[in-house]
C-alpha cells in the first residue's frame, strides 16, 4: 500500500511509535514480547494497539507468525515501503516531494507550539522549550559526523527512565547549502558568530 505522509509524520512525533521503529532498526524483526522485554515504556495492551495501527497504516509488516498455545505471535519489521520511502525520493532526486516532506515536518512543529499556546498552565521559562539557529561551515563528511553524534547523544533519552521526565520534541534541521558562500561569510561576520536562540 502507498504510505501516507501524515502517518510517517505521526510516527516521528509519537514517542512510542518512534521507539518501536528505533528498536526494529537496531535489532531487526521483533515480537511484541521482545519489545516489552527491551523496555518499551507502554503497557502490553497499548503496544498491541500501536503495532496493529502501524501495520494497518503500512508502516510495519508482519514477517512471520508463530503459534504459541492458542495464540499467534507475530514478528514485526518496518515495511518495505517505509524502508524505501526516502530512498525512492533520493534515488529520483525528487526535490519537490522532499520539500513536501519538510513542509509536513515543519507544520507538525508549528502545531505543537500552537497547542502549547492554548494551555492555561504554559510557562515558557519553566517548561524549557525554545528554538535555535546557527550557521556552520562543514564538508559533507563533517556534517555527517555532526548528525551522527547528535543521534548518539539523544538515543539514551528516547525512552522514559524516571518518573520526573517529560516528553519534548527535539528536532534537527539541516538546510541545503547556500549558493553564495562568500555572501554567507560576510553576513556571518556581521552577526558576530552569535547563535540565535529563543528560550
Amino acid at each position: 500500500m502507498a504510505l501516507d505522509l501524515a502517518d510517517i509524520h505521526e510516527c516521528t512525533r509519537n514517542p512510542s511509535k518512534l521507539r518501536i521503529l528505533l528498536m526494529l532498526k537496531k535489532n531487526g524483526p521483533m515480537t511484541a514480547k521482545q519489545m516489552l522485554a527491551e523496555g518499551i515504556d507502554v503497557s502490553q495492551t497499548t503496544l498491541y494497539r500501536l503495532l496493529n495501527g502501524m501495520q494497518e497504516d503500512g508502516i510495519l509488516s508482519v514477517v512471520s507468525e508463530t503459534k504459541v498455545r492458542a495464540l499467534t505471535e507475530k514478528t514485526y519489521d518496518a515495511s518495505d515501503d517505509l524502508k524505501n520511502f526516502d530512498v525512492d525520493i533520493l534515488r529520483d532526486n525528487d526535490v519537490r516531494e522532499y520539500c513536501k516532506l519538510f513542509s509536513g515536518f515543519a507544520l507538525d512543529l508549528v502545531r505543537e507550539f500552537e497547542l502549547y499556546a492554548d494551555r492555561p498552565d504554559a510557562d515558557i521559562t519553566r517548561d524549557d522549550c525554545g528554538f535555535a539557529s546557527i550557521t556552520v561551515f562543514t564538508t559533507r563528511e563533517e556534517l555527517h559526523d555532526i548528525t551522527e553524534r547528535i543521534y548518539h547523544i539523544l538515543e539514551p533519552y528516547i525512552s522514559r527512565t524516571s518518573p520526573g521526565q517529560e516528553a519534548h520534541t527535539f528536532s534537527v534541521v539541516v538546510t541545503p547549502p547556500r549558493g553564495d558562500s562568500a555572501g554567507v561569510d560576510e553576513e556571518w561576520s556581521r552577526k558576530g558568530n552569535l547563535m540565535r536562540v529563543v528560550r
